[in-house]
């Protein structure tokens, strides 16, 4: 599924346990929270959201938050997610008095910028953020969400992604926001790959295969992307935007087939 804004906030997805994250070459930024329970209400919402289940995620933050007010990485992810009074999640995570690592800092700092609308300065401090943690895909991919979300820079999406898939080739998520940001370039061929890497990796998921309908939907392929909706329709019938896509989908072929043959 792509990524998309849904004003005025960004929607996306993270997957915070990664195959790559348990592997002890690898250094991930820990996040900085006094309560094991909120830790792990932050966890289940941040695996819910790359599941595309965001009501559950929303959810799993608010009550990380209600175990310990002072946990900034949930605010900071909440304010990414559609949900309640963006602006109150604002104020909360910047007041945040925990004594934060020194990648959450930058995050921080990031974050104020982001909301003053100081596009250099955001990247500048998220760039500092994966200095210090330059093997964390996870962070490679807030500055690539940013990138092609916010910034509508999607050269340097396409350069931040790459990095994290440099840094750990088994994380699954950013084969997804690669292939969109190839998309986004008309490089069609090399977007192709990235999905079909993505599905490789997940065969048993829904979100890769919504994914391809829309690769599929944007090179005009139009009978495919109609089976590769449906695909993730009936691995995940909770996935109700593939089944309409789907419909999309098989409406415009039967038009342009009709096209044709006039």
């Amino acid at each position: 599924m792509r990524l998309r804004i849904l004003a005025p906030v960004l929607v996306f997805s993270i997957l915070i346990h990664s195959s790559c994250s348990q592997d002890e070459s690898v250094r991930t930024m820990p996040v900085t929270t006094d309560s094991e329970l909120a830790l792990e209400f932050y966890k289940a919402g941040m695996l819910s959201f790359d599941q595309i289940k965001v009501k559950m995620a929303y959810h799993n933050l608010e009550l990380a938050v209600k175990e310990d007010p002072d946990f900034f990485m949930a605010y900071f992810w909440m304010y990414f997610m559609p949900g309640k009074s963006p602006k109150k999640t604002i104020e909360k995570a910047l007041m945040v008095e925990a004594d934060l690592n020194e990648g959450e800092k930058q995050i921080k700092t990031a974050f104020k910028y982001l909301v003053d609308g100081q596009d250099e300065k955001v990247v500048e401090h998220l760039q500092m953020a994966i200095d210090l943690y330059p093997s964390d895909p996870d962070i490679n991919k807030i500055l690539y969400i940013l990138q092609i979300q916010y910034l509508k820079d999607a050269e340097a999406a396409v350069e931040s992604i790459e990095r994290a898939i440099k840094a750990c080739p088994d994380f699954e998520p950013a084969y997804n926001y690669l292939g969109y940001a190839l998309i986004e370039l008309g490089r069609f061929d090399e977007a192709e790959k990235a999905f079909n890497t993505y599905i490789e990796m997940s065969p048993n998921t829904a979100n890769p295969y919504d994914s391809k309908g829309d690769f599929y939907m944007a090179t005009k392929q139009f009978d495919l992307a109609y089976q590769s909706y449906m695909r993730a329709y009936e691995i995940d019938p909770t996935f109700s935007v593939s089944e309409k896509k789907a419909l999309k989908a098989i409406g415009l072929f039967n038009n342009s087939t009709k096209e044709s043959i006039q």
